[in-house]
């Protein structure tokens, strides 16, 4: 059986959904390419985000995934359960750290957890396709953000007085540039309200879930959820942690040789120093450039898991 774990809310006023939000989208860290997902293409774009459905809070559901060099991948059970269930593949990447050799440092930061933030969308462009999930990444999330703290736009995901959001993308690669726009009339869903509660139907309910430990048991996902995480000791015997081979699978990774990595027995020392509460999170470097900006992140994220075990503890 499937162990389902979805949060619990009562009805609320409009006013009272859109303060809830707001308070969620305050407390969230912003630190597709698949069937059924979707991405935005070159030029303009419009969506409506739709609300949240089944055990969904929110419209968005934060996920953490970690990515491994021979294409395996599992969700980050500490990140996307918001620190209530611990995940082995974060304290790998903390041992991984600390023990500073350059395999190690190489394959952490190849593993490391990767933030997003799921929702349910109709593409205006393609109405036909129904519902689709779209991760956009922090910058679209922000202002996305930006907008639902706005006055003058509230609640963008509203049933009936929503907005359509234009997301204009230019350029390829890392240059790519989005810049979200709200258009300036608020609008149902759909103007056919059986067609509008057809896509609120066939939505995907975005809340997490833990499947038990048998695999032939994962079928029953199907039901409705797209985000699910798999059992501590699971996720250690399938990744083989216990027994990981660090230098075979830093070769794997791309980039170049192992011998390249940088030096980060100074970042690591901070990392440490973090962890232990000696030092102040945002006393840590932050360097503009975007590879450091992202160590900064990983810096973070120990923290944060250090703090989720201290609290299980007691």
């Amino acid at each position: 059986m499937v162990k389902t774990t979805v949060a619990k809310v009562s009805k609320m006023s409009k006013s009272e959904r859109l303060a809830a939000l707001r308070e969620k989208m305050k407390k969230t860290d912003t630190g597709g390419g698949g069937k059924g997902f979707w991405s935005p293409k070159e030029g303009r774009n419009v969506i409506r985000v739709l609300p949240p459905v089944g055990g969904m809070s929110f419209f968005f559901q934060e996920v953490g995934k970690h990515n491994f060099p021979d294409n395996r991948r599992s969700y980050c059970s500490l990140f996307t359960t918001d620190g209530e269930k611990p995940c082995p593949i974060c304290e790998l990447v903390d041992d991984l750290y600390a023990d500073g050799a350059k395999s190690s440092i190489k394959l952490a930061k190849e593993i490391r957890l990767r933030r997003g933030y799921w929702m349910n969308i109709i593409n205006r462009n393609g109405e036909d396709a129904g519902p689709l999930i779209f991760t956009p990444g922090v910058k679209i999330f922000n202002q996305i953000q930006n907008m639902i703290n706005d006055p003058d736009y509230g609640d963008v995901t509203d049933e009936e007085e929503g907005l359509d959001l234009i997301i204009n993308r230019a350029g390829t690669g890392l240059d790519t540039e989005y810049d979200v726009k709200a258009k300036r009339n608020s609008t149902p869903i759909s103007e056919d309200a059986d067609l509008a509660a057809e896509w609120l139907e066939k939505a995907k309910d975005l809340s997490w879930v833990e499947v038990s430990d048998d695999p032939e048991e994962d079928s029953e996902l199907s039901k409705g959820h797209a985000v699910y995480i798999l059992p501590y000791d699971r996720v250690v015997k399938e990744f083989g942690i216990d027994d990981l081979d660090v230098e075979e699978m830093a070769a794997t990774v791309s980039g170049g040789n192992v011998e390249e990595v940088e030096d980060v027995e100074p970042r690591r020392q901070k990392a440490k120093a973090v962890v232990k509460g000696k030092v102040p999170v945002k006393d840590v470097d932050e360097d503009e450039d975007e590879e450091k900006e992202e160590e900064s992140e990983v810096e973070k994220e120990v923290t944060r898991r250090a703090t989720a075990r201290r609290s299980a503890r007691r």
